[in-house]
C-alpha cells in the first residue's frame, strides 16, 4: 500500500498551475550556435550550492544541473545519463540533481523526493542519488511508485532507503514528515518556477566562470550531454 502523506505537507503549494510541456529529445548543440534545437539561454537559474547534493567534484568548470521527478517517465528514459557523462568528465563537470514532484504524479512523486532529501540528510550525497537511481528504476511511473517485495515487510521505500545506507528507518520516517524537510523541498520546487520550467526533466549547462548556462527539456542522450558541456566549457569570458 502507498503511504499517506501527513496533512500539512498537502497543504504545501504544489505549483498546481503548472502544465508539463510535451518533452522530444532535442538534437544535438552545434558550436556555431548557443541555441541549438531545444536549448536557450537562461539567465535564472541558480548555480549550485550548500543545499545541493553534488555528484563529482565539490567545485568544477562546469556544472549541470537537473531537475526530475522522481514518478516522470521521461526522467525514468533519462536514467542515470547525467552521472555516467559526469563520471567521464575526468573531473572537469559535476552535477546537482534537484527535485521537481509535478502535482499531477500525486503522493508518490512527494513521497519519493522527501525520502531523497532524508536518505542525503543520513548517509551523505552518493546515497541520494543511489536511492533516486534506485526509484527510477523500479517506479512504473505516472504517480505508481515502487513496488513492495519480498523481505521488505510491505515498505518498499525504506527497503530501498537502507540499500542506499540510510539504515535508520525510525530517523527516515521522522524526517519525511518534517515541516523543515516539506520547506526545503518546497525551495527546490520555487527554483524550479524562477528558472522557467515547463516540465521534467529539465537540463541546464553552466560555465561556472562567467556563469553563462543553457537549458533543454527533455530525456536527451549522452552525446547531446557531452555536446553541451563541450561548447559551454569553451564559452570563457565571452
Amino acid at each position: 500500500m502507498p503511504r499517506l502523506l501527513p496533512s500539512w505537507l498537502a497543504r504545501t503549494p504544489l505549483l498546481a498551475a503548472l502544465i508539463a510541456a510535451p518533452l522530444a529529445a532535442p538534437a544535438t548543440l552545434h558550436a556555431q550556435d548557443n541555441e541549438g534545437p531545444g536549448w536557450h539561454v537562461a539567465t535564472a537559474v541558480s548555480p549550485i550550492g550548500a543545499g545541493d547534493r553534488v555528484h563529482g567534484p565539490a567545485k568544477a568548470a562546469v556544472s549541470v544541473i537537473v531537475w526530475l521527478d522522481p514518478e516522470c517517465p521521461y526522467c525514468k528514459v533519462l536514467g542515470m545519463t547525467p552521472e555516467t557523462v559526469v563520471d567521464a568528465a575526468q573531473g572537469r563537470v559535476n552535477l546537482a540533481v534537484r527535485l521537481y514532484p509535478l502535482p499531477f504524479h500525486g503522493a508518490n512523486a512527494m513521497l519519493a523526493s522527501l525520502s531523497a532529501l532524508c536518505v542525503g540528510d543520513q548517509a551523505g550525497d552518493a546515497a541520494y542519488y543511489h536511492f533516486l537511481d534506485g526509484w527510477l528504476a523500479m517506479t512504473g511511473s505516472n504517480g505508481q511508485g515502487i513496488p513492495a517485495q519480498a523481505g521488505q515487510n510491505g515498505d518498499p521505500v525504506a527497503a530501498l532507503a537502507r540499500s542506499a545506507g540510510a539504515l535508520d528507518s525510525a530517523a527516515l520516517a521522522a524526517c519525511t514528515t518534517a515541516p523543515a524537510t516539506s520547506e526545503r523541498l518546497g525551495e527546490e520546487m520555487r527554483s524550479a518556477q524562477r528558472a522557467n520550467l515547463g516540465g521534467t526533466p529539465a537540463i541546464a549547462v553552466r560555465n561556472n566562470a562567467n556563469g553563462k548556462t543553457i537549458m533543454v527539456a527533455g530525456a536527451i542522450g549522452d552525446d547531446d550531454l557531452r555536446a553541451a558541456i563541450e561548447y559551454m566549457a569553451k564559452q570563457g569570458d565571452r
